[in-house]
């Protein structure tokens, strides 16, 4: 009788049966290890400057212009990805000069720690809550480790690297925003305190 009594609370309080939080328990996992295989790849093509991997990765309408931008080596995208020294030049005189490129990153930090963060909503048309993801490589044990997924984005470079990527049915997982690699920061809310 208890039982019944506590499937029927969870259901009435999650609006899903038990085999339906497991099977999105499931979904999610794999998603997980689709995100990780990615992301192993995706470090792989920064660190030797593997444009064309990377750009197996950007979205259909904003290939050309990833392009461009990855082949000019003094663009925002390729000193951002691949040059500290030369996004050090770009940033104002009162930026914080502390920014690093993502290759430098990785090559400082080799054993990061990978998070993944799901951020689907219904509003952005997809088709499950999984299909979008803040993927975050984290300097084990730092501040951004500690407080994932409510750490302090403007570090980025310092204690953590994030990228978001979409899932579509048709093109599979891709960077999110226009071009290769950052968060496009319309969508990002406050996370919350987990």
């Amino acid at each position: 009788m208890r039982i019944r009594v506590a499937i029927g609370l969870v259901v009435a309080l999650t609006g899903t049966s038990p085999v339906a939080m497991a099977q999105s328990d499931d979904d999610k996992a794999r998603r997980t290890v689709e995100i990780e295989l990615v992301a192993g790849t995706i470090v792989r093509a920064v660190m030797a400057r593997d444009i064309e991997t990377l750009l197996s990765y950007v979205r259909p309408e904003a290939l050309d212009e990833a392009r461009r931008g990855l082949t000019k080596p003094d663009s925002d995208l390729a000193c951002a990805l691949f040059d500290t020294e030369c996004l050090q030049r770009q940033l104002s005189a009162g930026e914080v000069r502390r920014r690093t490129s993502v290759a430098d990153f990785f090559q400082a930090h080799p054993s990061l720690r990978l998070r993944v963060h799901y951020l689907g909503m219904v509003t952005f048309g997809l088709e499950s809550p999984l299909d979008l993801a803040m993927v975050t490589w984290v300097v084990p044990r730092s501040d951004a480790d500690r407080k994932f997924p409510a750490h302090d984005l403007s570090r980025f470079g310092e204690d953590h690297i994030n990228t978001c990527l979409v899932y579509t049915s048709a093109t599979g997982w891709r960077f999110y925003s226009r071009g290769v690699f950052f968060c496009a920061s319309g969508f990002l809310r406050e996370p919350d305190g987990r």
